[in-house]
């Protein structure tokens, strides 16, 4: 069973499965999304299993993001030095949420 939270380090997400035809931020074929503001990751409840999967690790990943980004590379900075702002971004971050979140996991490996 999916959980309903994710901790992604000091913030805590909820995780909502969303009808797409009651939700209008879903209504447009997106399959899901992540409000900053308010900690939560809605998904598209009408997915196969394996969509629902990716669609969430896509969206923890944006909540990673806004919990842990810092100052960006300037505009004109080579591929190198972006490759490594977004890898540094995620390092660390994804070690914590598998070891925070034991049932997110087991429901990631349950195919």
């Amino acid at each position: 069973m999916l959980p309903s939270k994710v901790k992604i380090g000091p913030q805590i997400f909820s995780i909502s499965f969303r009808d797409p035809n009651e939700d209008g931020m879903l209504n447009d074929g997106t399959m899901g999304y992540t409000i900053d503001a308010g900690n939560i990751i809605v998904l598209a409840k009408n997915m196969p299993k394996t969509k629902q999967r990716v669609t969430l690790m896509h969206e923890i990943l944006h909540a990673a993001r806004y919990t842990f980004e810092t100052g960006m590379p300037k505009k004109g900075d080579d591929y190198d030095k972006w490759e490594h702002y977004f890898i540094g971004i995620y390092e660390n971050v994804f070690i914590m949420i598998l070891d925070d979140n034991p049932e997110l996991v087991e429901w990631l490996q349950d195919v």
